[in-house]
């Protein structure tokens, strides 16, 4: 290899990584501000922050697509014009934005009533909740390993629960409601993804805008809006900017995934969304002083060896299933996918005008018993 290319191969791996660790702090950060606006600025209003967050990923998105910064694919169409909005594809997302929705507002509702450690352990519930749907639904039934993996993981949030010092019984019902949501909703999307071929900001988008109706009309009927305008803190400088900063999460979280799988593959995005969860834990402990005992640690020793064991055994599946392809004769685009229990960004290969002409050329030519007919002009 020559040095221009050893020293192009490397910065791409230094941007790759780079992604990669930003996607990871990105991810942890989010639950970190949405536990601190919950816990030290006594926020419980979930369906009110849920309200804002979708709403400021809507304008975002529409924004940065306005000013060219992004640009959505829908039907497998790159650059589609800006402001354009599928109808078709938006009433079908439709009818998964209450899955969607519902995940949301459990989401916030659990930060606010348990730990961040038991949070990442009952979350991660999703996947066996992922794997029963898929068998009652589709039959499917994960390998031996996989289920051995999952097996672990939730054997440790079992014991991790059962030596929680802080257990509250709606906390963990919330939790876990939230992590069935979310099941509903990556199994549903799922589909809908691949029928409809939309990527991921796409489908962000127009979630946000079925959201963000029904999180207002949510705020409105739970009476949020009342004791909003009672919040104590609602003009300090300090929540105002934790407050914006939480509602900017959903989109940055959204566009470092869409970076790290640029930049890499869906793969190591997926494997690293897989074990910044064990760190998440870890500095959860800390930061907010959580009581522990032997057995909840224990247990949430045992979950976060589950997940590594998840994450490997994705990785090697992974690896598996790859079927490489020179660069130069493909056109790649990022659309939407679910893989086992999760949503994700994949790298769809097509191969390029000039290659598929040559395709093309090749094949009509060899039918042809190596002779090639032109038409008369």
């Amino acid at each position: 290899m020559s040095p221009a290319r050893a020293r192009a191969s490397a910065a791409r791996r230094r941007r790759g990584a780079s992604a990669a660790a930003f996607y990871a702090a990105t991810s942890v950060a989010t639950v970190f501000l949405n536990k601190a606006i919950f816990a030290v600025w006594a926020f419980r209003l979930p369906a009110t922050l849920v309200t804002a967050q979708t709403a400021f990923t809507a304008c975002a998105i529409v924004c940065l697509e306005r000013f060219g910064v992004i640009r959505r694919s829908e039907g497998g169409e790159t650059g589609v014009r800006r402001g354009r909005l599928d109808g078709r594809a938006f009433r079908r997302v439709g009818l998964v934005s209450a899955a969607f929705q519902a995940k949301l507002v459990l989401d916030m509702k659990a930060l606010s009533m348990i730990n961040i450690p038991m949070y990442g352990v009952l979350k991660s519930s999703t996947t066996p909740f992922v794997m029963l749907i898929d068998y009652a639904m589709l039959g499917k039934v994960a390998s031996a390993r996989v289920q051995a993996a999952v097996w672990v993981t939730t054997l440790g949030g079992v014991l991790a629960g059962t030596g929680d010092l802080e257990f509250t019984f709606w906390g963990y019902l919330v939790a876990l409601s939230s992590a069935l949501c979310t099941a509903m909703y990556v199994v549903l999307v799922g589909k809908i993804g691949n029928e409809l071929n939309v990527d991921s900001f796409t489908l962000l988008l127009y979630n946000s805008m079925w959201s963000a109706p029904l999180s207002l009309a949510l705020m409105l009927v739970c009476g949020e809006h009342r004791a909003l305008a009672k919040y104590p803190h609602l003009t300090e400088i300090g929540f105002v900017l934790a407050f914006v900063c939480s509602c900017s999460s959903a989109f940055v979280l959204n566009y470092a995934t869409y970076l790290c799988t640029q930049l890499n593959d869906a793969l190591t995005t997926s494997v690293v969304g897989r074990t910044k969860s064990i760190f998440q834990g870890l500095v959860g402990l800390v930061v907010f002083h959580v009581h522990t005992g032997l057995l909840n640690i224990l247990g949430i020793g045992l979950n976060s060896v589950g997940v590594a064991w998840y994450a490997y055994e994705r990785y090697m599946g992974g690896k598996l299933k790859e079927a490489p392809m020179p660069a130069d004769r493909l056109e790649k685009s990022l659309a939407i996918h679910r893989e086992d229990s999760q949503l994700e960004l994949g790298i769809e290969t097509s191969l390029s005008p000039r290659s598929a002409s040559k395709a093309a050329y090749n094949k009509t030519y060899a039918s042809n018993g190596g002779r090639m007919h032109l038409p008369h002009r």
